[in-house]
């Protein structure tokens, strides 16, 4: 009874949260019934363990332990039989089946296995409620319930049960549950009591939690089932399987079950109430079937699907009363398949989801409701009509998309159904023609048609552009061309005139035919003709004349009688002769000529013989033409006879005549003139009208026009083949450019000749006046004899290392230079790093005094800032050594700074001190302090300090809350609306962050703007601090969809009204769908014009009312308007009556209820309820199977049934109380009547008090119409006052009217005036002026401010960086004048330690004058000691004694130096010669360089040459003189090389000398013969390694022990004596050979000189011909 109670109220449980199944599934969600799950299902419940599976197992039982038989067998290789197998226990004998034997049958395991499972798997989804599971043996000490609902892919816990959680199920919570789907561990269903039938049950659902929704879809997934696993994995024992192993031990403890339930239903996700059996599975009495019998237009065995057709809504479990149920798709009738979408579910407002699949009738998309491609909607039919779609008519060549049409009509779009959709170039209804200027329709043009391709210039304009159909162009008179873009043959310059193209027009001589190129007109020109008709020669070459071949008589072999006069051409007389003067014979006033003209060779030779006889000059042209080959010689002989008379012939020879002879040709034989063609007839004709040839018959040259100018020309090119070259003689003639016309080229003065090839016959010496001692010059070398100091051919210049001419001085350039400026003195390429005009100043990056005389010491040497020029390591311009310190000051480079330029200056970076180091100018965008020390980190560059509000490692952005270009300095501080600005951004309500670079704020929703300070369009309500809400305008009613953007008012259309125009407009009530109606209220009675907008009730006045406010309200009386309230008394009354009104009304409507229905008609539907569920439980009374179901059905009806006769007891008690309701409110009934009563004689009874209070009334209105009359009647009264004032206002009107007028007018006319002058200000050139920038450029954009500008700190915003106005001029002068001051005073500082620095500098010098003194002493001293020493010992008498006494002094001397620093200094001097070993190789490399330098001259006179050679051509002289460049730069280089060299060596020579005096300086204080010459031995030899000390010890021994003969000390001194001549001779043989190689240096230096001023020279001359070239170029650029 135990266990039924516990089940029953399971099912109460799940019951209770079902729903109501009266309505089944048309009303909403309905579930199956539920049922054992294991009914029918024996073969899919499983177990792992079965005792007597393989044969039979003993078993004991542990609470038949004291019985007499407390073990038995176990057979279950056969099913359970209640008569002939009852040992089997198979796991189907759990399943519950109501017998007689179900105590005697169940399901056993192996014994001792503690792991053991038992698993149901079902065929399709179900819903699993609770599970109950009653043991035979000990219940399980630790077991899991787990659950798959994929068919056993996946599995989750749904509960742990253990005896001791902690220990088996460790980290697994032990409750309390606070959801459903918590996974616990529980104990009170694995305790080791009871022996037997114990229990355990779990609930899917548990009743402790409330479960707000149970259609959830967590709640329905944690019903869901297809597998059910209970996992055994603990056994309780007694303890004695510890100590025994034996198998009889474990025989006693195993699982037994006598029964399990698994309770649920088919799962239908509430589409289903009744389930069907799944194909393939048997039918049994009481089996919970799988496949549910779907509803709601659902399929699949578990209703998960939609039905077909059904997919219009997304599928979803039935939920209470919303059953969920799938939508038929709409199809318009054209298909009859569809699927859901839910990209389409959702862009539909979840609308509609499906999706119409294979539609027909051409038609497509989500309902087949449009056309297909190429078929449009045909509006004469209805949609769902099979021929709604008609195909399109397009052509397809011409149409988009092959010839798609418009398949429904969208006026907004510009679609028309059935349009065809052309191609760019295409038109027509069918798009089947090309538009005009377009042809050749074709599909695979993309365009359609292709454009023509005409050329405009050639196309005639008035007709079309091109044939449609084949695209010929239609060209003009002299175009030619597929388009028109060619000209005929002969013609060029297509342009837009009318022919088109114009003739070429080429020269008939100077073109080699009349053909041309029709871009530019050029013709073929013939050799060395030029210009586009070829009328023009190239440079350098000419047209003859037509007395070209002219031959001088005075250059001819002159016969007997004859002689040659030259004669001079006299200024601005014209000349009668030709040449150099005359062939001059006797003068006879008749003679006849016979010319003879002889061809050499073997063909006969041809004679013309001509006899005239004339009185003066005679122009004879020979009367037959005379043909010539060209390249052949021919001789002509002129033969004079003289004639006594008329008969008689005087001897041949004795002429007396002039004679010029020229060759003219002949033009009658030229094809130019005898073609017969319109244009050589022309010719002819101008030729002759204009006597072309008489010119060529004169000696002086006549000017000739224009027209025989160009025959001329012509004439020449056809004649010679083109152009004729000048040949200038280079010498004679100013340019290689002759005249074009004629030859002749420009002769220098004194020369003659068409060539300039001839001298004149007296030439002028131009000598120098000035500079020569007259104006003759020596005929043969042309020299003139000079003055002194003079210098030149001409006497015009001063000779080399002089200047001034003529008093010329020599140069003064203190021994570093050779040459100065010829008239300035200015001293030329100063040697040994001087400067300047003498060369009295170093040059820069050098220091000292190089003035002739101030000693050795002071030549230029090189400054150490810190290292000298050329060492990679030089940051100074120059430098100079303090007088009174002897300090070298280094003036740095900008961005240096240390006393030796060593350091970065502030505002730069670097690391100088390192080899290729240098300081750069810290890369901070221009945003620090320059002169900040930290500015900026010395050695990285990294910015440290930003201005002007920027960051970053380069100052390059602008600071959080800053926003701007930083390079220019404009960061400004971010201008962000609070109330639009995202408040994360904000710190402040003034502190906002914005973006950097445009200053844009971050805004909230729907704010827009720079600094969000106003909302999107059709937003509003940016006060609220959240973004802007949307105006919501109704898009019908309002005229936009704007709104006020401050109270979010709409603009209503007329009519409407509201805040979002969804009311009537103002004064009008109503729906505004339907109809708006005026507010018919009446305005004496009303507070506001504006009534109910539903209603159209008027709000009325205190003391009024009525719909329209025309009444006087309840409490008032009198006659509206007039409506005055009625005596306090009735107040009182009336709230009085209005109570006992509303109980009466209420216990009315309750009577007649009553009276209706009776006294039980009220509860009539519970007592249905009541006899129906009692039904209900005699039914399952009476029922002899009743099932576990029905008795939880049973429990639940009588639960029901007490709960509803509990009810029915209330509701008899609340009839009572109803019924004494009802006699009280009968009572109030006779209470209100009475009431009544005493009113009505309340109102008839107190007449006295009505009369006093109508009496007071009138006394009050006689009193105010006492006043009204006195205002009126009386005089002066108010209103006579009134109407007086008025009298006299509107005669001041009258009489001021005119005036008014007049002023308002001409005041309106001056406002108009000062208007239109204030709209023509313009602030821009103000603004330009004052600040620097344009005055219509806005404040934000502009970057020096204006006027109303101001900045990020709001202040006034005029000029800034580069601004050029006058306010950024007065900044930038008084930063500058700011920064002069600072600079004066670092100036000033600066001044200062150059002071001091010069005082130290002085000190050290004269300390170093005081040494050089002393060490010079120290040498005389030194050689007069060695001369005494060497005459000692070489003295004959010099005695033992002598040389014993001679030691003995010296042993006496006192050396004023440790062995130490002798050592120490020896090892210096080695260094030192060390360094020098390489002396000879610098002199070799210097060698090298010279030579060099040389080959550079040599290769300079070679280009020199080459430039004389090819004067010709201008492009020659300048490639020439472009060689001599670079040879000149090239030996300016190695000059400049060798002098370095050359610096270098001395400073070495310097360095060996001062050595030198440091050696000898050394061996002074030694003053010791044998150490001196074992230093100079190891100074010469470079072997000083302990030879020093070796040799003083030996001396010094020799001299202590004094044991040794004097003859072996003589001995040994002259040994020393010899080593040290030796020595010595080396050492000067190698100081003469480095002054020899010093010597050859300056010979080669001086001659690199020379060569220098021979490249001047040409360089000089070169410039001179290139600035004659280009004058000739200009001149024949300018000529026509």
């Amino acid at each position: 009874m135990f266990v039924l109670h516990v089940f029953a109220s399971s099912l109460a449980y799940a019951t209770a949260r079902e729903p109501d199944h009266a309505h089944g599934c048309t009303h909403g969600s309905c579930y199956p019934a539920t049922g054992d799950l294991l009914v029918g299902r024996e073969k899919s419940l499983k177990a792992s363990s079965t005792c007597g599976s393989r044969k039979k197992d003993p078993y004991c039982i542990v609470s038949h332990l004291q019985d007499e038989k407390k073990c038995f067998q176990c057979d279950s290789r056969r099913p359970y039989d209640p008569v002939y197998n009852t040992i089997s226990h198979r796991i189907e004998n759990v399943i519950t089946t109501f017998k007689p034997h179900r105590k005697k049958s169940w399901w056993q395991s192996e014994n001792g296995k503690p792991d053991v499972f038992i698993q149901l798997d079902l065929e399709a989804e179900f819903h699993f409620t609770h599970l109950i599971m009653i043991f035979k043996t000990f219940r399980p000490a630790a077991m899991v319930i787990e659950r798959s609902a994929d068919f056993g892919r996946n599995w989750q816990v749904y509960r742990y049960f253990a005896y001791d959680c902690a220990s088996v199920f460790p980290g697994v919570s032990k409750g309390p549950l606070r959801k459903v789907d918590d996974v616990i561990c529980e104990s009170r269903y694995s305790d080791i009591e009871p022996s037997t039938e114990g229990e355990a049950i779990y609930r899917v659902l548990d009743p402790a939690i409330h479960i707000e929704d149970p259609y959830s879809p967590n709640i329905q997934n944690q019903l869901k089932i297809t597998n059910l696993r209970v996992n055994f994995t603990k056994l309780h024992t007694l303890g004695d399987n510890l100590l025994d192993s034996r198998v009889e031990i474990k025989e006693k403890y195993y699982y037994a079950m006598y029964e399990l339930v698994v309770r649920g239903n088919c799962f239908c996700y509430g589409h289903a109430s009744e389930c069907a059996p799944i194909d393939g599975i048997k039918d049994e009495e009481g089996m919970v079937h799988g496949r549910c019998v779907c509803k709601h237009n659902t399929k699949g065995l578990n209703c998960e699907l939609c039905d077909d057709f059904h997919s219009d809504m997304p599928w979803r479990p039935a939920e209470g009363r919303n059953t969920n149920a799938c939508k038929k798709c709409n199809c318009n009738g054209h298909s009859n398949q569809c699927h859901f979408d839910m990209a389409v579910y959702l862009a539909t407002g979840n609308a509609a989801g499906g999706v119409c699949d294979h539609c027909l009738h051409n038609t497509m998309g989500r309902n087949c409701e449009m056309c297909k491609p190429f078929y449009y909607k045909d509006l004469s039919r209805d949609i769902r009509d099979p021929g709604v779609c008609t195909a399109c008519d397009c052509d397809p060549d011409g149409s988009l998309n092959g010839g798609i049409c418009d398949g429904h009509d969208e006026p907004s779009l510009g679609m028309i159904a059935g349009q065809c959709r052309c191609k760019d170039h295409v038109e027509g209804h069918r798009c089947d023609k090309c538009k005009s200027g377009f042809f050749g329709l074709s599909a695979a043009n993309p365009r359609g048609c292709q454009p023509c391709q005409c050329d405009p210039r050639g196309t005639v304009s008035e007709s079309p552009k091109c044939d449609p159909v084949s695209g010929d162009c239609f060209c003009k008179r002299l175009v030619t061309g597929r388009s028109c873009d060619l000209c005929l043959p002969e013609h060029w310059a297509l342009s837009h005139d009318m022919n088109g193209c114009r003739d070429c027009d080429c020269d008939v001589g100077g073109a080699t035919d009349n053909h041309c190129s029709m871009e530019n007109g050029q013709c073929r020109c013939r050799s060395h003709m030029m210009g586009r008709q070829c009328t023009q020669v190239e440079s350098g070459w000419y047209f003859m004349a037509l007395d070209h071949y002219t031959y001088e008589a005075e250059l001819a072999i002159l016969g007997q009688g004859c002689s040659v006069e030259q004669r001079e051409h006299q200024p601005g007389r014209p000349a009668t002769w030709t040449g150099t003067g005359f062939a001059k014979s006797h003068t006879y006033w008749a003679w006849a000529v016979r010319v003879t003209i002889i061809r050499p060779g073997p063909i006969p030779t041809s004679k013309t013989h001509t006899h005239l006889t004339t009185e003066y000059t005679v122009f004879v042209v020979l009367p037959p033409p005379v043909c010539m080959e060209r390249g052949v010689s021919y001789t002509l002989r002129f033969e004079f006879s003289r004639y006594l008379d008329g008969n008689s012939i005087l001897i041949l020879g004795t002429t007396a005549a002039n004679i010029l002879i020229s060759l003219i040709p002949r033009y009658s034989s030229l094809e130019m003139f005898i073609g017969g063609d319109p244009a050589s007839i022309a010719r002819k004709q101008s030729y002759e009208r204009y006597r072309c040839h008489e010119g060529a018959k004169s000696v002086t040259r006549p000017q000739i026009s224009n027209v025989c100018a160009k025959l001329i020309t012509s004439m020449s090119a056809i004649i010679n083949h083109g152009a004729l070259p000048c040949l200038c003689d280079p010498q004679g003639s100013v340019s290689s450019v002759c005249d074009t016309h004629g030859g002749q080229c420009r002769c220098r003065p004194n020369v003659i000749g068409l060539r300039c090839d001839q001298c004149c016959c007296n030439p002028t010496c131009e000598c120098n006046l000035e500079g020569a001692v007259t104006r003759s010059c020596d005929q043969l070398t042309g020299q003139c004899p000079c003055r002194p100091g003079a210098f030149g051919q001409r006497c015009d210049g001063c000779q080399a290392g002089h200047w001034g001419f003529p008093n010329c001085k020599r140069c003064l350039c203190n021994g570093h230079a050779e040459e100065c400026h010829q008239r300035t003195g200015a001293c030329l390429n100063c040697r040994d790093n001087t400067g300047g005009d003498k060369c009295d100043r170093c040059a820069n990056g050098y220091y000292g005094n190089p003035v002739l005389g101030t000693g050795m010491g002071n030549q230029c040497r090189a400054c150490p800032c810190p290292d000298g020029p050329n060492s990679g390591r030089h940051f100074a311009a120059s430098c100079y050594q303090d007088n009174r310190n002897r300090q070298v000051v280094c003036n740095c480079n900008q961005g240096y700074t240390g006393s030796r330029c060593e350091e970065c200056a502030p505002g730069y970076y670097g690391n100088p001190s390192q080899p290729g180091g240098r300081c750069q100018p810290c890369r901070c965008s221009n945003n620090i302090d320059m002169s900040d020390l930290d500015a900026c980190d010395r050695r990285t560059g990294e910015c440290k300090k930003c201005l002007y509000n920027t960051e970053g490692p380069d100052c390059g952005v602008c600071k959080s809350g800053y926003y701007g270009d930083a390079s220019r300095r404009n960061c400004r501080k971010c201008t962000c609306s609070f109330l639009g600005t995202e408040h994360t951004q904000c710190t402040a309500r003034d502190e906002c962050v914005c973006q950097r670079a445009t200053g844009q704020c971050q805004c909230l929703p729907n704010t827009i703007g720079l600094t969000c300070d106003h909302c999107k369009p059709n937003y509003w309500n940016l006060a609220s601090g959240r973004g802007c809400e949307a105006c919501g305008c109704d898009p019908n009613n309002a005229v936009n969809s704007a709104c006020n953007e401050f109270t979010g008012k709409c603009q209503c259309r007329d009519g409407f009204g509201g805040k979002t125009c969804t009311d009537c407009q103002e004064n009008y009530w109503g729906d505004p769908r339907i109809q708006c109606r005026v507010c018919d209220c009446d305005p004496r009675g009303i507070e506001t014009s504006q009534c109910d907008q539903k209603s159209g009730h008027c709000v009325c006045q205190q003391g009024v009312s009525g719909v329209r406010c025309d009444q006087c309200a309840r409490g008032f009386s009198g006659q509206f308007p007039n409506c005055q309230p009625c005596h306090q008394c009735f107040g009182d009354w009336d709230r009085v009556v209005q109570d006992l009104a509303v109980r009466t009304k209420t216990l009315s409507e309750r009577a007649q209820e009553i009276q209706t229905t009776g006294l039980t008609g009220a509860y009539e539907k519970a007592f249905r309820d009541l006899e129906k569920k009692l039904a209900q439980a005699q039914g399952i009374v009476n029922a002899r199977n009743t099932t576990a179901e029905a008795v939880s059905s049973l429990m639940e009806l009588i639960e029901d049934l007490r709960y509803k006769t509990y009810t029915q007891t209330l509701n008899v008690e609340a009839s009572n109380e109803l019924s004494a309701l009802e006699r009280e409110a009968k009572q109030l009934n006779l209470t209100s009547d009475q009431l009544h009563r005493q009113l009505d004689i309340l109102k008839n009874s107190n007449f006295l008090g009505a009369y006093d209070s109508i009496h007071s009334s009138y006394n009050k209105s006689r009193d105010a119409e006492r006043r009204a009359n006195q205002s009126t009647t009386t005089t002066p009264s108010t209103v006579s006052q009134s109407a007086d004032t008025r009298r006299k206002t509107e005669r001041l009107i009258s009489a001021k009217k005119d005036d008014f007028n007049r002023k308002n007018a001409a005041n309106k006319r001056a406002l108009g005036d000062l208007n239109a002058k204030a709209q023509t200000l313009d602030m821009k050139k103000i603004n330009e002026k004052v600040c620097g920038t344009p005055g219509d450029a806005p404040c934000a954009e502009s970057l020096c401010g204006g006027a109303g500008c101001r900045d990020d700190e709001g202040n006034r915003h005029c000029g800034g960086l580069n601004c050029n106005g006058a306010v950024a001029m007065a900044d930038n002068a008084l930063e500058r004048s700011k920064h002069a001051e600072k600079e004066l005073n670092k100036v000033a500082d600066a001044k200062t330690k150059a002071e001091e620095a010069k005082s130290k500098a002085q000190a050290a010098l004269d300390k170093a004058t005081n040494t050089k003194n002393k060490v010079e002493r120290s040498n005389n001293d030194l050689r007069d000691l060695i001369k005494q020493i060497r005459d000692f010992l070489m003295q004959e008498g010099a005695d033992p004694d002598s040389i014993e006494t001679v030691a003995n002094r010296v042993l006496e001397l006192s050396i004023p130096a440790s062995p130490q620093q002798i050592r120490h200094l020896a090892e210096e001097i080695k260094d030192r010669v060390r360094s020098l070993s390489n002396v000879d190789a610098i002199l070799q490399q210097t060698q090298d360089d010279v030579r060099k330098a040389e080959q550079l001259l040599q290769e300079a006179k070679k280009a020199r040459n080459r430039a004389e050679g090819v004067k010709s051509t201008a492009e020659t002289v300048k490639q020439a003189l472009e060689d001599a460049k670079k040879a000149q730069a090239t030996a300016e280089k190695a000059i400049q090389r060798a002098r370095a060299d050359i610096g270098e060596t001395e400073a070495r020579l310097a360095q060996v000398l001062n050595r030198c005096v440091c050696v000898v300086y050394l061996c002074i204080f030694v003053t010791v013969i044998p150490c001196l010459l074992l230093i100079m031995q190891s100074f010469f030899s470079q072997i000083l390694d302990g030879e020093l000390m070796d040799k003083y010890h030996t001396v010094q021994e020799l001299v202590d022990t004094k044991a040794k003969t004097v003859q072996e000390a003589k001995k040994k001194a002259e040994r020393l004596r010899d080593e040290a001549k030796e020595l010595l001779k080396d050492a000067q043989n190698k100081l003469q050979r480095l002054a020899e190689l010093e010597k050859d240096y300056e010979e080669n230096q001086k001659t690199l000189e020379g060569k220098a001023q021979q490249l001047d020279g040409l360089e000089d001359k070169m410039k001179a011909i290139l600035n004659d070239i280009n004058k000739q170029i200009q001149i024949y650029n300018t000529c026509q």
